[in-house]
């Protein structure tokens, strides 16, 4: 292409991607953290006036807009003239404005060779660029002295270039000339640049650019200029010395005896700490003197800022050394990164948190659009270390939207572990993105093959924690392992119980003897675990907590926990030392003992804290039922029955329904029990089958759950239990409502006599609101109401949230279905509360769907429509196959309504289509409106033209149908 000249004046056109040498100008905001904490409404509003100025101004002068993230600008430009020109007017703009004085900007300027890659611009030149910018100081417009060069002597006559001289830039080697824009409306006087110069500091120049932190060092920043001593403490390889490295060089300018690093990772001996110390600044050896003293002499009177990196193996010597340097030198002040806190006096510590992750288990991420998905995963700290380090690795990788979800499960899986995500992002050599998120089971094999030039125990994940490991006593040891058993963290109590370290033995042998009686932990005295196990343990943890191995969640009830790559270091030396086993078990009788502890209470007054407190162990109770599937199958029955009101409250998607089921299947394959001999077996296995039956049912799938029900009910009866009679009969009438067929008036009749003699009056409330629907659907509407009014008074008797909201959602229902609309909208609204308080959103979108059926019942479909456009996301999201046909049969009912025939026959096959797949029949109670609308619509079009609609719905996939559902009138 032809060479690019510098002349040009402001142009309003919408410019085209400059390319080739063009000039750069980046913007940002300083002390934007600062500002937006202080007032986040009004630095909004401010940013977004900022914007709009700089927006038109660059408009003005032909620059192409690059990108705006967050407080910044990036635009690009053909010509040096015109960005030098845009650089001025932004800054004078923005002087005239309101803010002004609040919100003020810095702008860099460079030229040079820039690549389009990606809708972006990509290049070293732009990176030099961007440190250009972030020198400066708000209202600062500062020119590099190859932009400078070009222009020459074409330079307006109202604006100078004032000379700084040469800066060495972060990230870059060799010294940079800088100029300053003068003129007209411009500031003049700044504090000295944020520059790292060429002396007064021994920090290595970085080969790798910095990711994210942004938070991170706006909070450093602000304790090193106002304290003596922070140190910086966290798991290894999240980054403690880099984030070390860059606030030094950042606070350069303020210390006037500069920055000096004293890596103390290779040595071991406390006594060589001075002289590190002493060789790092520059302090001479005085003979016949101990080096501390000269040290101490040295730096009485200088003003620097001392960085102890790797304090943790020389903890004690270095809290030592710092203390006596701080008290006898006023102008020191010492930054350290450790993996535990130095302990002295005036230390502020500051964790270091891992990186940003992408949260990809919402619901909301997963209705998203694609778009929109990706900005976010992109734009997560983590994901952009992967890609900065891929890139270098391998130049031709890129991040797209088919491989970022995969990026985002490594760096998920990784607990954005810096150093984790290096290792991880330099395989792309050799596999994709998704081979090495589906190894990282294997990650301390996987994450290997670090820099040659980093430390030893920095070039491989396995020696990075094994180094934390070495430092540990043999107790600490111990406990570490022991706590990886845990999922999804632990409290104090149950750390006490499982993990306790000094057990004495009971931990020997093959680990059979280890087991749980419904509460107490056999092999552990309740007085030992409510005493010395507890003070032991809290100690243990704290030493743990200390050295960053565990962390610490300040809730309601204190928690701690690991991160992933800890836990699945520790449980490899868990299963070396071969207590694994015993472990396990005794992880099992915890929570098996906490879940029976529960089953009571999720039917009482209590359930809403019990669910809360079973949300909180949800990933150690799941851990512990898989052992016990695959360990014992008698407590394998007893948890997946205790954790059914969980499962029931919860909706976790399928969850509750495949492990029940599989407890059912489980039952099956066992020898039948005796019920003279082996009563208490027999109920259980009754208990379990009446569960499954339910949960299959209430999922809206039939299967198996009459055959279950009918076992349930033939073992129980056998037992002469007449508890477990009713929960079985109450399985058996979900299970024969959900598969279509109608209730016997004598098995309800027994049910319900039998639940009211044993006093069950939370069974009571749920079959008689479900029975209500029945005696509508019987044309029994005095009936209907007068079992509503007996779940009400079961349900208040019990004081438990969710029978009380399922008696508001049965009288919602009997009142729409008499056509009495605000009626049902007022108990519908109760019913919504309640389920929302105790966290039941698979109940809240039922409440909504009975809403639109009473709506649209009523004749006021614009507002049903709206409703079932919310709640057919809901059942999709919960699995719920049968629910999702009776949407889409409801759209068919209003599209009818609205006489386009041709779609509601279309939904009606699609529905039906489903409910087979999914063996979801109608309940006898959606059966009469069905049959009367499949009527109307024939008698409107006739068979052939029904028939062959009918078909063309039938065809569609799930997802395919809800497309038609929610598409527009007439498409």
């Amino acid at each position: 292409m032809p060479p690019r000249t510098v002349a040009g004046g402001p142009t309003s056109e919408r410019p085209e991607p400059p390319t080739g040498t063009v000039a750069l100008l980046f913007t940002d905001i300083e002390g934007s953290t600062r500002l937006l904490r202080k007032d986040p409404d009004s630095y909004d509003r401010q940013l977004a006036e900022h914007r709009s100025i700089l927006r038109a101004v660059f408009a003005r002068n032909a620059g192409f807009e690059v990108s705006t993230e967050g407080d910044s600008f990036f635009v690009v430009f053909d010509s040096p003239l015109r960005a030098l020109q845009a650089a001025a007017e932004g800054q004078r703009a923005l002087t005239k404005w309101t803010h002004s004085a609040d919100l003020r900007v810095r702008i860099g300027l460079h030229v040079g060779e820039a690549t389009r890659s990606d809708g972006s611009y990509a290049g070293l030149e732009v990176h030099r660029a961007a440190r250009i910018a972030a020198s400066g100081h708000g209202g600062q417009v500062l020119v590099s002295g190859a932009l400078a060069a070009m222009i020459g002597d074409l330079l307006p006559a109202d604006l100078g270039l004032r000379d700084l001289g040469q800066f060495r830039l972060k990230d870059f080697d060799e010294p940079a000339h800088i100029y300053q824009l003068s003129g007209a409306g411009l500031a003049a006087e700044f504090p000295a640049l944020r520059s790292v110069r060429g002396h007064r500091t021994n920090l290595p120049s970085q080969l790798t650019s910095f990711i994210g932190r942004e938070r991170e060092l706006d909070d450093l920043r602000a304790l090193a200029e106002s304290h003596r001593l922070v140190t910086l403490i966290g798991t290894g390889g999240t980054g403690k010395t880099r984030l070390m490295l860059q606030v030094g060089s950042e606070l350069l300018d303020r210390h006037g005896d500069g920055v000096w690093l004293v890596e103390l990772a290779a040595i071991s001996d406390p006594g060589l700490i001075a002289q590190e110390v002493a060789g790092a600044v520059g302090a001479p050896e005085e003979p016949g003197r101990r080096r501390l003293d000269s040290l101490t002499d040295f730096l009485r009177s200088k003003a620097l800022l001392l960085q102890l990196d790797n304090c943790e193996h020389l903890v004690v010597g270095a809290a030592e050394l710092v203390d006596q340097l701080l008290v006898a030198c006023p102008n020191l002040a010492v930054m350290a990164s450790s993996r535990e806190a130095l302990g002295i006096a005036g230390e502020v510590v500051f964790q270091v948190p891992s990186l940003g992750v992408p949260d990809m288990s919402s619901q909301d991420d997963h209705e998203q659009p694609p778009d929109a998905r990706f900005e976010r995963i992109a734009a997560s700290e983590a994901v952009r270390l992967f890609r900065d380090r891929a890139t270098a690795a391998l130049p031709s990788f890129r991040l797209t939207p088919a491989n970022a979800p995969a990026v985002a499960e490594i760096c998920q899986r990784l607990d954005g572990i810096p150093l984790a995500i290096e290792l991880a992002a330099a395989r792309v050599t050799v596999l994709s993105v998704d081979e090495i998120a589906s190894k990282l089971g294997d990650r301390f094999r996987l994450l290997t093959g670090g820099r040659r030039t980093a430390l030893p125990r920095q070039q491989t994940l396995q020696a990075l924690i094994d180094w934390s490991w070495d430092l540990l006593a043999d107790r600490d040891r111990t406990l570490l392992a022991r706590l990886s058993v845990f999922a999804g963290g632990w409290t104090l109590e149950a750390a006490a119980a499982v993990a306790w370290p000094n057990l004495e033995g009971d931990l020997a042998g093959d680990g059979g003897d280890v087991a749980a009686d419904e509460g107490r932990v056999e092999g552990v005295g309740a007085a030992r675990a409510e005493g010395d196990a507890k003070l032991d343990t809290l100690d243990g943890l704290s030493r743990l907590v200390d050295r960053s191995l565990v962390v610490v969640q300040h809730l309601e009830t204190t928690r701690y926990g690991m991160l992933e790559t800890i836990r699945q270091y520790a449980r490899d030396r868990l299963m070396a030392s071969g207590e694994a086993v015993a472990l396990r078990d005794r992880h099992l009788g915890f929570f098996l003992a906490l879940a029976l502890e529960a089953e009571q209470a999720l039917v009482g007054p209590d359930m809403v804290p019990w669910l809360r407190r079973l949300d909180d162990e949800i990933d150690n109770l799941r851990s512990a039922l898989e052992w016990s599937f695959e360990a014992d199958p008698d407590r394998a029955l007893r948890l997946s029955l205790a954790l059914k009101g969980y499962w029931r409250s919860r909706a976790l998607s399928s969850e509750g329904t495949e492990r029940l089921a599989r407890a059912a299947r489980l039952v099956l394959s066992l020898p039948p029990p005796d019920p003279s001999a082996d009563r208490d077996e027999a109920i259980l296995h009754a208990r379990v089958l009446a569960a499954a039956a339910e949960a299959f049912a209430s999922a809206g799938t039939a299967g198996p759950a009459v055959a279950w029900a009918a076992k349930g009910v033939a073992l129980a009866r056998a037992t002469g239990d007449r508890q477990t009679l009713g929960e079985a009969l109450g399985g058996q009438t979900m299970a024969l409502v959900f598969s279509g067929q109608v209730i016997e008036p004598e098995l309800r009749d027994e049910v319900a006599d039998v639940v009211e003699q044993t006093g069950n009056w939370w069974m009571l409330a749920m079959l008689e609101g479900g029975s209500a629907l029945g005696s509508l659907a019987a044309g029994e509407p005095a009936e209907a109401e007068a079992r509503v009014a007996t779940a009400t008074d079961a349900a208040n008797r019990t004081g438990n949230a969710f029978a009380i909201a399922f008696a508001a959602l049965s009288h919602g229902r009997v009142s729409g279905s008499l056509g009495r609309v605000e009626e049902a909208r007022h108990w519908f609204r109760e019913a919504i509360g309640a389920y929302q308080e105790m966290g039941d959103q698979r109940f809240v979108c039922a409440v909504r769907s009975d809403l639109a059926h009473a709506l649209r019942q009523a004749g006021s479909y614009d507002e049903a429509e709206a409703l079932y456009r919310q709640t057919i996301h809901g059942w999709q999201h919960f699995g719920n196959r049968g629910a999702v046909a009776n949407q889409l049969e409801s759209f068919a009912f209003i599209a009818l309504a609205r006489d386009d025939t041709d779609r509601a026959a279309r939904l009606l096959g699609a529905a039906e289509a489903i409910r087979d797949v999914a063996d979801a029949p109608m309940t006898p109670y959606e059966r009469p409106e069905y049959d009367r609308q499949v009527r109307r619509l024939r008698e409107s079009v006739g068979a052939e033209a029904m028939t062959s609609s009918w078909a063309g719905g039938h065809a569609l996939s799930l997802d395919e149908a809800v497309s038609l559902a929610l598409s527009p009138l007439g498409e």
